[in-house]
């Protein structure tokens, strides 16, 4: 029976793909919201919110209704996408605040910008990773734990114990996540298509109506898929690819007879830290004509091809000094810097040449702590003066 409805759920979340907003990452603001999802409301009246005041498109209220077990584990992932990505970018001039404004976007992370292409791969990666996770906790009821590999163990061990379900939760975050970007999505109200043939009198034929996953919808083969499709799927494998080999031991006294092992996730942070790197050399691209369609390919012919693992982005990222709410810049004027780094987070850097101010602040902590048996930690309080310095 469990089978069965995991089936029926996965051929639920493969049909259309009708949505109202282009801009799939406004569920970010589900962080935010206070919704009840495991509460006594009703299901439809959390989803018909959350679409009206949190950001989701139609296809993924659709999905919150059909799927609403999932729904803490997707307001969790927007939570998490939000804290990972501000600790990631902590030290750089772009410290990812842009995305608290959700689901109100500045334009730095509408207009395909590098910090875009990071935030719909963190985003997307948020969403897999919380929901395998909650698979293999035995949350959700349409799966559960991931299948042993199919790899022979290397090793003095034997395959076992509950892997995380990065396959289950690929398939509901790729549907989740990438369904405004497919080419030929619906991103107003729906109105009549009226397809001109050559027997009508006065007018021009048009061309033929193309039909591809759903009734009503025109596949342009023109349109390249948007960046944003990319990276999501990116996003996707870096958590894939991410899968470590945990162990557990068993025998007498912790003898480690035999060992168990499975497939587990680490920490978001450190998928967070590998888009990071991915981030760092991004191939910037545009849309060019290739046979009857168009691809897109690197700018420049030096950048050389990108894979499938790498994010991609169209527009030039602005420098981030100063605040300019017309490209969603919000400055470093106030931000703390290091004057003994030479990295990003110098003054030098950080502050861009304008310089900076030195405030000299008490700082109040704990210490001297003794641990007193039985079975307390004593510690005074002990109070510093500290240099810290803030941008001009």
């Amino acid at each position: 029976m469990r089978t069965l409805r995991a089936v029926s759920l996965l051929a639920l979340l493969l049909t259309t793909c009708w949505v109202d907003q282009a801009n799939t990452i406004r569920w970010l603001a589900l962080r935010k919201a206070s919704l009840q999802w495991n509460g006594t409301g009703a299901v439809a009246t959390m989803c018909r919110k959350a679409r009206v005041h949190f950001g989701l498109v139609r296809r993924q209220t659709k999905l919150c209704r059909t799927a609403s077990q999932a729904m803490p584990h997707i307001a969790r992932a927007a939570a998490q996408t939000v804290a990972t990505c501000q600790n990631v970018f902590a030290d750089r001039r772009w410290n990812c605040t842009s995305i608290e404004a959700a689901p109100n976007f500045t334009p730095d992370i509408t207009t395909g910008t590098r910090e875009q292409a990071y935030v719909y791969a963190l985003s997307s990666a948020a969403v897999t990773y919380t929901i395998a996770r909650a698979c293999s906790s035995g949350a959700l009821f349409h799966c559960s734990c991931a299948s042993p590999p199919r790899d022979p163990p290397n090793g003095n061990f034997k395959w076992g114990g509950c892997g995380d379900n990065v396959r289950w939760g690929s398939q509901f975050g790729k549907q989740f996540t990438d369904c405004a970007e497919k080419r030929g999505a619906r991103t107003q109200p729906r109105r009549k298509a009226r397809f001109v043939t050559a027997t009508e009198p006065g007018r021009r034929r048009r061309g033929r109506r193309r039909r591809k996953g759903g009734e009503g919808r025109e596949e342009d083969d023109s349109k390249p898929a948007p960046p944003n499709f990319h990276n999501n799927r990116a996003g996707r494998r870096a958590v894939g690819s991410s899968l470590v080999t945990q162990c557990k031991c068993h025998g007498v006294s912790g003898s480690c007879n035999i060992k168990t092992c499975w497939r587990a996730l680490p920490t978001l942070a450190e998928i967070g830290e590998r888009l990071k790197r991915k981030f760092a050399v991004a191939t910037e691209v545009i849309s060019r004509r290739v046979g009857a369609g168009r691809k897109l390919l690197p700018a420049s012919s030096a950048m050389g091809l990108y894979n499938e693992d790498d994010l991609i982005y169209m527009t030039k990222s602005p420098d981030y000094c100063i605040r300019d709410a017309r490209i969603g810049s919000l400055g470093t004027r106030g931000r703390l810097c290091n004057t003994t780094s030479q990295g990003y987070d110098s003054c030098e850097d950080m502050c861009c040449g304008r310089g900076y101010r030195t405030i000299r602040v008490e700082k109040v902590q704990r210490c001297k702590c003794k641990y007193h048996w039985c079975c307390y930690v004593q510690c005074e309080t002990c109070r510093a003066w500290v240099d810290t310095h803030e941008c001009n």
